[in-house]
């Protein structure tokens, strides 16, 4: 049988036995333009007023919008956003939420071509952040000026599996998109705190952080998208940061969540996505959370991640990521093999295995049960 991989920016291929369990999202609903599920989304918004009354009376506005490490939100959502600031007249800015992230100067490049001059990407270390305050979980909270001065802050996002905030979106486009670095860190020591779980926002201490340090920053209205199993949007949410998302994850259960399937736990899972989450081993880490699932004690999950950008931080991979946040999603005693455009030399010092390719991977998994996740970073399996 063979089956199509993520892989990285074109798909790859691998043959395995007949008896292999694939597990891929349902069916998606049918794709929709970005035009039509942004104005459906305007004209509903959840637990606020709409925009153009949001907008009214207002000067400045600051748009936030995620950086390349995500999938593009930008270009659907900015050209169906703007025309509303500007028929309310209001000054425009725009910020690349970058996180920790180094600086996204070519997402923000791409705003600036929307007629945005004021447009700019995050750095968590620059020393002209604005301390606002600390969380009732101890994490400092500092912003751009941009952020803190405007007088609506506008979050365009994806609301789609996060292995440790549960969902991404909704809050997550102030904090720790356009953080401080020291706060985010902090948040980020949550990851490994019960409730910190892939699927789950309701009862997650890193999710409601997000939420408690973004309101520091000033009243937000969130438009944030879901797309389908085929890349394109099926609908979206807009209104407030927090209700609004809720109920947009709600609505997104029905696409990224599957039952554990018969046989589970297997002897090896396999597990790959397309980029932006494959672009290195940093992001493509996020992958052993639904590994975790449907894994074995003792068992292996082989990695197919083209990491085209390199490895990404040492220290940081395997330590804040996969010690800290995904340890506690896999069994006790478990093997990561890595099969990537990297040599073995760059992937030696990781937590990970190299491997030169899928069918070696195979072979080191050993005999057994397998299970493949083609699109991982889509699943959150319950």
């Amino acid at each position: 049988m063979r089956i199509s991989l993520g892989w990285g920016a074109s798909p790859r291929f691998v043959d395995v036995d007949p008896d292999t369990v694939v597990v891929s999202a349902p069916p998606s609903p049918p794709p929709r333009t970005w035009a039509d599920v942004t104005a459906a989304a305007l004209s509903a918004p959840v637990g606020s007023a709409p925009l153009a009354e949001r907008l009214r009376g207002l000067g400045r506005v600051c748009v936030l919008v995620p950086d390349r490490t995500r999938k593009d939100v930008a270009g659907g959502l900015l050209p169906h956003v703007l025309p509303h600031l500007r028929a309310a007249g209001v000054e425009v800015s725009i910020g690349v939420a970058a996180g920790k992230h180094p600086p996204d100067l070519e997402t923000a490049a791409f705003c600036r071509a929307s007629g945005v001059q004021s447009t700019w990407s995050h750095d968590a270390h620059s020393p002209e952040l604005v301390e606002v305050g600390t969380t009732p979980a101890g994490t400092p909270v500092s912003y751009p000026r941009a952020v803190l001065e405007a007088d609506l802050r506008i979050l365009l996002g994806e609301i789609r599996p996060h292995y440790f905030g549960g969902y991404a979106g909704g809050a997550k486009l102030i904090f720790p998109g356009v953080a401080g670095a020291a706060g985010i860190w902090q948040n980020h020591l949550l990851k490994a705190a019960p409730g910190a779980r892939l699927g789950v926002v309701d009862g997650n201490p890193c999710r409601a952080d997000f939420e408690s340090a973004a309101s520091m920053a000033g009243p937000s209205f969130l438009v944030n998208v879901v797309r389908g199993d085929h890349g394109e949007p099926v609908f979206a949410v807009a209104g407030d940061p927090i209700a609004a998302h809720r109920a947009g994850v709600a609505q997104a259960a029905a696409i990224f969540e599957r039952p554990r399937p018969p046989g589970a736990p297997f002897d090896t899972v396999l597990v790959s996505d397309a980029h932006p989450v494959t672009l290195n081993l940093y992001q493509a880490c996020k992958l052993l959370a639904p590994a975790g699932a449907l894994l074995a004690d003792g068992g292996t999950v082989i990695m197919a991640a083209a990491c085209t950008d390199g490895i990404g931080p040492v220290e940081t991979i395997n330590e804040a990521i996969y010690r800290l946040g995904l340890v506690h999603s896999l069994p006790p005693r478990h093997r990561v093999i890595l099969v990537s455009e990297r040599p073995e030399a760059s992937v030696r010092p990781t937590f990970a295995t190299w491997a030169p390719d899928l069918p070696t991977a195979l072979q080191m998994a050993g005999p057994g049960r397998l299970a493949v996740l083609p699109q991982a970073g889509d699943l959150v399996i319950r």
